[in-house]
Parts: C-alpha cells; sequence; structure tokens
C-alpha cells in the first residue's frame, strides 16, 4: 500500500516544520505530489473483517498499540526553527485503501515549558490537516491519556478520510492515525485501534 506512504510522512512534516522558505517549498512539493497520489487510489473502498493480533510496542517510543499487523519503522530528522528534530514513524498499510500509523517526535523541552501546550497541539493539527487538504472537521475535541492532554479530530480531503489522535506527552508528541479511501474506518476498526494505545514505562 505504497500509495498512503506519502500522504503520512507528509501530515508528520507539517506537525514540527514551520518558518522558512525552504521549508515551505518542501512542503509544497511533497503536497503537490500527495495529490497525484490520492487521485491513483482506488474509489471503492474494500472492508475486511479486522483479525485480533498481539500488542504492539516500542520501548524507545514508551507505547503499545493494537496494530492489525506487523508495522514498519521508519525515522526522519525534520529541520525546524528550533533545530533538527528526529520524527520515529510505524506504518501498517493493510491494503491499497487503509493505513494505520503512530508516530512521535520530541520537542526541546524549555520551549514546551515556555508554550501553550494548547498551541502545540493545535498546531499539530492544522499541519497535518492543512497538509492533506482539509479545511473543515467532521469532529474536534479535546481527550486526554493518563492526566496528559490531547486532542482528537476527523476530516476529508478528496477521498481520503482521516482520523487521528493527538497527545502531549511532557515535551513528546504522539500521533495515532487512520487514514482510509472512500471513508471512516468502521466504529468497531478505529475503536480496536485507538483505544489499545497505552503509554509504558521504561523497564
Amino acid at each position: 500500500m505504497k500509495k498512503f506512504t506519502l500522504p503520512v510522512l507528509v501530515l508528520s512534516l507539517g506537525l514540527v516544520a514551520c518558518g522558512g522558505s525552504d521549508n515551505a517549498a518542501e512542503l509544497a512539493a511533497l503536497e503537490a505530489e500527495l495529490n497525484n497520489a490520492v487521485e491513483e487510489i482506488a474509489t471503492e473502498p474494500v472492508e475486511e473483517e479486522v483479525t485480533a493480533s498481539e500488542l504492539f510496542s516500542s520501548v524507545d517510543g514508551k507505547f503499545e498499540i493494537n496494530f492489525p499487523g506487523t508495522p514498519t519503522e521508519n525515522s526522519d530528522i525534520i529541520p525546524t526553527e528550533v533545530g533538527n528534530i528526529e520524527m520515529t514513524s510505524f506504518l501498517y498499510e493493510k491494503s491499497v485503501t487503509e493505513a494505520y500509523m503512530v508516530a512521535y517526535s520530541d520537542y526541546p523541552s524549555e520551549m514546551v515549558k515556555q508554550s501553550s501546550i494548547n498551541d502545540i497541539l493545535v498546531g499539530a493539527r492544522d499541519g497535518s490537516s492543512g497538509n492533506l487538504g482539509i479545511t473543515s472537521f467532521d469532529l474536534d475535541e479535546k481527550i486526554e491519556i493518563d492526566g496528559n492532554p490531547g486532542m482528537y479530530f476527523k476530516g476529508t480531503a478528496k477521498n481520503i478520510y482521516a482520523e487521528y489522535k493527538l497527545y502531549m506527552v511532557e515535551n513528546r508528541l504522539y500521533q495515532v492515525a487512520i487514514l482510509r479511501d472512500g471513508s471512516y474506518a468502521t466504529p468497531k476498526r478505529s475503536d480496536e485501534f485507538f483505544n489499545s494505545f497505552a503509554l509504558i514505562s521504561e523497564e
């Protein structure tokens, strides 16, 4: 399901890239590629029954979640105004019409202390949705996990339906997402994925 890799990466770049003409030009080029990829995705989604799988865990990421299959891990260095930020993502491409993702990136601690957490989350939401071309939300609400603030939103752009949960845990931003062609994931499938996300401690 390679066609969904580009949207996920563009989304992730939008969360931390800020300012600068070089970044703006790079994002514009990626968005153009995204639009071309979206047009090639099949318009008829195929519904398949989700099968239970063991929880996937990341020691460095300090989380666990029930992916429908084994995800692929990638690491990218994103240039920002506060310096280079590493983004680690885990992507499972279930089919040509459906992808599941968890990603995390660490902001400078001092920047987080001097910023509004809500502003960081809103910026992350707007960056990710904007890079997908989403201009309005079908759902947009505040959430939390273990007392840490988060944001839950759903929106569409062309035939891509994105469902996202963002969490800010100390200086770490988590992205948990499902991208589908043609429709949102069924409530059962969405709940199985999002509700299984949990923070874990280092052993």
